[in-house]
């Protein structure tokens, strides 16, 4: 079923009347809304544009449920497109946001073309900070575990897969590949990485973005093989990534290759980053990576642990920041090579950028309730692991 907004003139734009059509293709709901509404709006029909989600489409175009369909009609004095769309958006954000707003603003005609179309800021911020859903009471006299709402953006963990011993084996493998060398570290870090940028490619393009996919996926893996040549190698693939991407979508020309090319990097750089840094650290040892993955998994438990059955969003983090300490201590004791005060100062580090990981994904990935299990299981190092690594690697100096 599309959602349908006809306008006679743009003067009743900002009034939007709007009608609930089924339809499999654009043609369908088209052929239907000139059988409802007569000769006077199939005559304005073949004057008007025809946009679908915010975007010029064509009448072969498959429908899904709740898209929005807008017909356009054409409006005397300057850029008639951008002065219907602006109208649309001002009525959009009078409306509760239970869908992302399908016009943005529009200058003029060749803006209007999507070159230069501008994100759907709008929309990214109804998917995160809509509230979660509360789980009915179960029939066999069971008590269920309703959700909590939450609030923008928070992200509380979920049981419905073998989370502890995914945990475990994640632990296990990841202290092997350190043990094993760089190189081996590399490798293993570098598939998790192509695996999260996948996923994460994938939740974008079911949303009908146009991410470069194999370049996010290639560049993503490459970022902790080239962290074997150390820093001047990663930095150079960071460079050789941003001019691929922007070659790729400059030889093949969409409606907004800006948004593309930023969308693209938004996936490759916090996830080529996170797993790039533990890899730098073994150049200087194997104390160094295994405490940055000790002080994440000892967040990621106390997290789990407690943020799955409470009953409010904080005491899940709170719990994490507090096996982070147990962890300092532990640290401070067993690696002396970071001064007295190193591990105290990593500690910190780790207990403020460790609860903005999961928020980081959700970010990365324009809705909190997308699924991307490999970037979820590496979510909390997304913003810890570049400034630890720095860190780690000026006291060791």
């Amino acid at each position: 079923m599309a959602v349908v907004r006809l306008f006679a003139s743009a003067r009743e734009a900002a009034g939007l009347s709007v009608d609930r059509i089924d339809g499999q293709t654009l043609a369908e709901v088209l052929d239907e809304a000139r059988r409802r509404y007569g000769e006077r709006f199939a005559a304005v029909l073949t004057h008007s544009r025809v946009w679908v989600n915010g975007q010029p489409a064509d009448v072969r175009e498959p429908l899904k449920d709740a898209d929005v369909v807008a017909v356009l009609p054409p409006v005397s004095g300057g850029s008639d497109t951008g002065t219907v769309a602006v109208a649309v958006a001002e009525a959009e954000a009078r409306k509760p946001l239970e869908e992302p707003l399908p016009f943005t603003k529009v200058e003029s005609d060749k803006s209007a073309s999507g070159w230069f179309r501008p994100p759907d800021i709008e929309g990214a911020l109804a998917r995160l900070t809509r509230p979660a859903p509360v789980a009915e009471p179960e029939l066999n006299g069971k008590r269920a575990a309703a959700a909590v709402p939450r609030e923008p953006l928070t992200v509380v963990p979920d049981t419905d897969k073998p989370h502890v011993r995914l945990g475990l084996a994640w632990t296990l493998v990841t202290v092997a590949a350190i043990a094993g060398g760089q190189t081996t570290l590399a490798i293993w870090l570098s598939v998790v990485a192509a695996l999260a940028a996948v996923q994460v490619t994938r939740v974008w393009m079911e949303r009908r973005e146009r991410p470069v996919s194999y370049v996010a996926v290639a560049g993503a893996a490459a970022m902790p093989l080239a962290a074997i040549g150390g820093l001047d190698a990663l930095n150079t693939v960071i460079v050789l990534v941003l001019v691929a991407t922007i070659v790729a979508r400059v030889s093949t020309v969409t409606k907004a290759p800006s948004r593309d090319v930023a969308l693209t990097l938004m996936i490759i750089l916090p996830i080529g980053l996170a797993t790039a840094a533990p890899v730098l650290l073994r150049h200087v040892g194997v104390a160094a990576p295994l405490a940055l993955f000790a002080f994440a998994a000892a967040y990621d438990v106390g997290n789990y642990l407690v943020g799955t059955g409470a009953a409010n969003e904080w005491e899940g983090p709170v719990a994490g920041i507090a096996s982070i300490v147990c962890v300092t201590l532990f640290v401070a004791v067993l690696i002396p090579s970071f001064g007295s005060a190193g591990p105290f100062l990593l500690g910190l580090v780790s207990a403020f950028f460790a609860p903005l990981g999961p928020l980081a994904a959700s970010i990365v990935l324009g809705d909190r309730d997308a699924k991307a299990p490999a970037l979820r299981r590496i979510d909390s190092l997304l913003l810890l692991a570049p400034v630890w690594a720095w860190l780690a690697a000026v006291l060791l100096r």
